[in-house]
Order: C-alpha cells, then structure tokens, then sequence
C-alpha cells in the first residue's frame, strides 16, 4: 500500500430517510483477521532484545527518559513540572508544551479549547484527548467537544504525543494526543489533605486516600473547587470524585477499576461582549442569569496478562454517560433572540431582566471495548516490539432545544414556537458505531529505531431529527498508514523524523439545517504530516528539542458565527517547535539549583485553495488560518534552595492572531470580528517544603492584571484577570 493512499467509501451523505448503506464492514473484518492471524505467533526470547514490557496500557509515552525510541516529538509534563507551577488548570501546565496555543474562556479551564500547531482550538476538537488512555470527549467522533477535563489537583502527569507515534490513539490523528495520567496506588496507606484559597472568589479542598492489602489497591481522591469567572457575576462549582483499584491476582494478572463522578454548575453562558462594553469595562456581564451544567459519570476496567516477560495482553473497556444543560439568553453579542422587545432593544443585553431564555440540554452515551496484545520478538532475525489492537466503539447523543419568553428564570421545557428556519425547534439523536485496528512495530536495528504503523478507522454515523422523522447518515472507511525513526547513533542526542496520514471524524452541526431538517453534515480532514527533529542532553543540566513539522490537509474543517460547521478546502501548517530546559546543579555543581525552561513556537498556518464562494465568506489561498499565532512564547525561571523553598517566575506571549477565513482586521460593533492583539502575560510561584509532610504554597497569574482579549468567538472574552491563591498541604 502506499503510504499516501486512503480508502474512503462514502455514500448517503445529506440523504432523507432511514435507509442505511451496506459498506466494507465485512471486507474491513477480513483485513482485520488476516493481519492478527499473520502475525500471531510465539514469541521467542533473545538476549539483546529491549527492556522487559513494564508500562500499563494506561500511559502513551512513559516517562520522559523513554523519548528515545518514540518516533516523533513527544512531551512529559511531570509532577515537578506541575507542583512548581501550582496549575489552577491543566491549560497553565499545557502551555509549556511547544506547539500548543490555548484559548482562555473559563477560570478552572473546563471549557478545554486547546488547538497543536494550528489546529481549531475551539474546545480541542482536533486534539485526541485520554484520561489514562480512554477517550474522554463527550462523543470522540460526533461531538468530540470537551466539557470534562481532569482537575490537576489528582494527576501526576501530561502525556503530549506527536507524530506518527499517535496512529494508535485515533480517532483524532492529525495534531496530537494528550494523556493525562493518575499516580500509582501506593504500597502502603498514606494520603493528604489540601487547601487553598485566593481572591475572585477562588477556594479549592482535596482529599486523597489510597493503600494496598494483600493483593488489592484503593485510591480516592475528592475535590472541590470554587471560582468567580472573568466576567462580572460569574462563577464556577466543581465537585469531583475518582476511585480506583488495582487487583493483582499474582504476577502475571492484573485488573484496574476507576470510576470518576462529576459535577460543575458554571453561571455564566457562551455569549461574548460588544466592542463598546469591553471598552468601557471589560469585566462586564449583563447575562448573569446564564447557567452551564455538566454531569459526568464513568468508569474504566483495564485487564492485564503478562503472557510471559516478553507479551502482554490487555483488555480496555471504558464508557461514560455525561449530561450537558446549558440555559442562556443569548447565544452571541449581537441579539437576545427569545424576547418581546423591539429588535433594537433585543441588541441592548441591558434588557436582559426583561427577556426569556434558551435551555439546550444534550445526553451523550460512551461505551468501548479495546483489546491489545504487545510483544517482543526476533522475527527475520531483527529484535521487534510489535503493538496490535482492536476497538468496537458506540456512541449516541441527543440534542435538545427549547425556547421561552416567559422570563431569564423561567426553567419550563415544552413545545416552542418556530420563529423561522434557522430557529426551529430542536430534538436530535446521533448514533456512531466504529470499529477500529491498529498495528505497530517497533525495529530495534542497531542504533535506529524504526517504527511502521497503520490505523484503519470505519464508522456508521446517523442524524435522526426527532420532529418530523428525517435522516442523514454516513459512512466511511479510512487507511492511515505511517512510518516514524529515531537514530541514538551519537552521545546523548536522538534524532528522529517521520510522516504519517491523519485523519479526523466530521462534525455535525449544533444547529438544524433549514433545507434538510437534520443536522449538517462535513466531510472529515485527512492530512498528510510530516516532521524531523531533535533530542539532546549534551551535557547533565541541558536538555533541548526542536522539531520542524508540515501538515498538508485536505478538507479542513473550520466552524462560522452562525455555528455552522464546512469544509474549507486545502490548508497548509508548518513551522518550528523548540524546548530547552537549564539545571544550574547539574550543570555546574551548584548547591542552589537556578533553572530555567522555555518553549517557542514559530506558527505558518494558512489556506492553500481559493473558494470564493465559501459560506461565511470568501475563502483566498494564502490566508491565514483563525487562531492560528505566528508565535508562540512560554519560559520560566527559578531557584530551588537545599532547604525545600522553590520561587519561580514566568512569562506567556502569543503574537497577533486572526478570527475568520477573510483575514478581516476592522472590529466590528459586536466585538465578533477583527484581530486579536498580542499580549503577554506574567505569573509567579513559590512552593515551601516545610517539614517531609507539610508543604506551604502560593500561585499568581497575570500579575499586571493585563485586559487583553482571549477569543471572539460568539463576541469577546476576556483573558485571565489578576489571580492569586495560596494554600497548605498535609500529607501522611
């Protein structure tokens, strides 16, 4: 097969009514099957073959030390990394990976819009997102949307996994994966007690538990967190619950439960503001009536079974239900739609007590199933690790909407009036089934490291409009073959390259559309990536990457104002991704370590086809793609004393960035369109290690209170306002 090549079937796209299309499913069983039973053999045991298999399936890279057999860039942000910065998210964290530019929305970065290396930042669709290896998007192929994120507070580590390294963590294999990973049970009972408080509202508790007797393991951790919004009269409640247990049968078995529950009531909505009120006070919020609830609960059981010291299999079955509510009064800057007031007074967010409101409640239904088997082998007399899985994966979501004029806290659900097409009542069901198979080999040949690999991606996906009965279904079949290689030929640097086809799922729209009844439908992005790059510890205390990459992609995918989603055609990204981190002890000897990290990333993203009749405007090769900054700035520096006081300081600079296709750089009156300026921001920490149990520390976030703008999605959004918090921590 060439590497370029893909196996699209598509058929019944925007069709009407409840036929389905009879496609490659079984041909897709039998390539399947063939590919297992060939490789499916005895593994024999040699000498000079790598390390034992130790890692759990739930870890995509490991620690960072184990970057020098992944074939492509790949970043740990590790526990020190973490509790130096005191994260109120994992956005903070995050952005010292290079390639990635995250957008601020919400304070405790539940509303996760992370875009890699150009990519639509808006709620990390285009970003494969796992919580220790399961999928936790609210549906990872028809709403890949995130509306859950792990509290920082319970994770010891952020996985972030580039290149063709990433085919075997689809759906979404166009920019990155991110793990985030849970620390191991603890041998023996232990636990902490944490708590911490700032201004704007900001309180956060943390209990953690966690021991081993005989052969089994409990860990619990539970959290809640408070925080005003960025906005006047916003606020956000997080309660959050995780358990887990790891049952260790004897050596060779193993079994990992965890179940997580979640609630967050946020009062604040998706409604930006106009030109003029961010002006004026860019705090401002005249929706203070807005509410956003999020209900999640799931659970994960992970068998392992160490054949022998060179093969495991592992079985992964995971599933969540997650309850999205989201009651507003407007849906943009420009109007509050659901009002009896002139259509002047509708613009003036003034009015707000005099007007009615939106309840947009949607379900999503998770459940997969993913077999694994990953051995050693000398096969053809070369030493081998080689990772073959299959995953069944079914989704189903329901959409809802109701409209009322009755009041801003009116909550009554019923019928609604259809005030035209584009407004029309709402009630949709999705229903995905994929089926997945990946395979993988690692070739250990002398100091290179060859890594070949394919994903196949099949899936059925279906939009019933519950109203009037009317369907759209689609179904597709994707190859994405790929080949990585890292060479550890000289001392302390690996170098590595690889190319890769991506691919990520279409996504419907959020709203009806009018000529068909259902919900729009798009064709999925296929990419071509490529990237070369180097690793080096030249010397102990110095460690560096760079990387170059290219994306060339075919039907890109970007959303509009009116919260359509198109295809837009050819786009290109490319650029240059660096890291480099300085430890004065190390390096020099010193008793005080002074360290210093920084990450840059320089951005070329742009559209490389002409449609200059694109909806939402024309199209024009050569412009820019939205949110897509040129540059990209995050370093910090610091000093750890021998006496357990660590003091950082930090600084974050994203360069100008545009909003639209058309590049349009005059501002609007509804705050929607224009540039987004650069900025900087300033952030400062100390942590103290008072005794072995007790630990003082304090977290600041943009120190000169900076008012920039964050995005101008639905209007403007302001950035982080000035935080400080500070708190203690017991452990035992």
């Amino acid at each position: 097969m060439s590497l370029i090549s893909i196996i699209k079937i598509e058929s019944n796209q925007n069709t009407m009514g409840s036929g389905q299309s009879q496609v490659a499913p079984f041909r897709l069983s039998l390539m399947m099957a063939a590919v297992l039973v060939a490789v499916n053999a005895n593994a024999a045991k040699v000498d000079d073959r790598p390390p034992k298999l130790e890692l759990p399936s739930i870890e995509i890279i490991g620690q960072a030390s184990q970057l020098e057999h992944i074939p492509g860039s790949g970043s740990v942000v590790d526990k020190t990394v973490i509790e130096r910065q005191g994260p109120l998210s994992s956005k903070d964290a995050l952005r010292t990976v290079p390639g990635i530019n995250i957008i601020d929305e919400d304070v405790l970065g539940r509303r996760f819009n992370l875009g890699i290396r150009g990519l639509d930042p808006r709620r990390g669709v285009r970003t494969q997102v796992l919580e220790d290896g399961v999928p936790i998007q609210l549906a990872p192929y028809s709403d890949p949307s995130n509306h859950y994120i792990p509290s920082m507070l319970r994770i010891d580590r952020i996985e972030v996994l580039k290149g063709s390294g990433q085919l075997i963590y689809g759906p979404q294999t166009i920019g990155g994966a991110i793990n985030y990973v849970s620390p191991a049970i603890p041998e023996e009972f232990s636990g902490s007690i944490r708590g911490a408080g700032g201004n704007n509202g900001y309180y956060d508790a943390h209990v953690n538990l966690g021991g081993t007797i005989d052969n089994v393991g409990l860990a619990l951790d539970y959290i809640r967190q408070e925080a005003d919004g960025n906005r006047q009269g916003q606020k956000q409640l997080l309660d959050d619950l995780a358990l887990r247990s790891l049952i260790k049968f004897n050596d060779q078995h193993r079994l990992l439960l965890k179940g997580t529950l979640t609630h967050e009531e946020a009062r604040m909505g998706e409604a930006g503001m106009k030109r003029d009120d961010f002006i004026n006070n860019p705090r401002t919020n005249f929706l203070v009536n807005d509410v956003f609830e999020v209900e999640r609960y799931s659970g994960q059981a992970l068998y392992e079974f160490d054949v022998s010291d060179d093969a495991r299999f592992s079985t992964n079955i995971y599933g969540h239900y997650m309850s999205r509510e989201s009651i507003r009064q407007a849906s943009d800057s420009e109007s509050m739609p659901n009002c009896n007031l002139s259509s002047a007074q509708r613009r003036d967010f003034r009015n707000a007590p005099l007007c009615g409101n939106e309840q947009r409640p949607r379900n999503y239904g998770v459940f997969g199933i993913e077999p694994r088997f990953v051995f050693n082998h000398d096969f053809f007399d070369v030493n081998s690790e080689t990772a073959l899985g299959v995953r069944g994966h079914f989704e189903w979501a329901e959409r809802k909407r109701f409209v009322g004029n009755a009041g801003p806290t009116d909550r009554t659900r019923g019928l609604i009036d259809l005030r035209g097409r584009d407004d029309r009542y709402q009630n949709n069901t999705i229903d995905t089934q994929a089926f997945s198979f990946f395979a993988q080999n690692k070739f250990f040949v002398g100091d290179f490291t060859v890594t070949p690999g394919v994903r196949v991606e099949y899936f059925h996906m279906e939009n019933t409009n519950n109203v009037d009965g009317l369907s759209a279904n689609q179904d597709f079949v994707e190859a994405l073959p790929g080949i990585g290689a890292t060479y550890n030929g000289f001392d302390n640097v690996t170098l590595f390259a690889g190319v890769h086809r991506g691919f990520a799922p279409p996504r419907p729209d959020e709203t009806l559309d009018p000529s068909t009844g259902t919900l729009n439908l798009v064709n999925p992005e296929t990419s071509l990536n490529y990237e070369v790059g180097i690793r080096t510890q030249p010397t102990p205390g110095i460690n560096a990457e760079i990387t170059w990459f290219r994306i060339d992609i075919d039907d890109q995918i970007i959303r509009l104002d009116s919260n359509r989603n198109i295809n837009a055609g050819e786009t290109v990204h490319q650029g240059l991704e660096t890291g480099f981190r300085l430890d004065s002890d190390q390096l020099f000897g010193t008793k005080y370590n002074y360290y210093l990290t920084t990450s840059y990333t320089y951005l070329d993203a742009f559209f490389n086809s002409d449609i200059p009749d694109a909806e939402g405007g024309a199209i024009s090769k050569n412009n820019i793609l939205p949110y897509a900054p040129s540059h990209v700035v995050n370093a910090n520096i610091g000093v750890e004393t021998p006496w357990g006081l660590d003091v950082r300081f930090g600084v974050h600079s994203v360069s100008r960035q545009f909003v639209d296709q058309e590049n349009t750089q005059i501002e609007d009156p509804f705050g929607q369109e224009g540039t987004i300026p650069g900025f900087t921001t300033f952030s400062a920490s100390a942590n103290y290690k008072a005794t072995k149990n007790f630990d003082i520390f304090m977290n600041a976030y943009n120190l000169s209170n900076k008012k920039y703008i964050a995005n101008r999605v639905d209007g403007i959004h302001p950035g982080q306002q000035f935080q400080i918090m500070g708190g203690a921590r017991i452990s035992f």
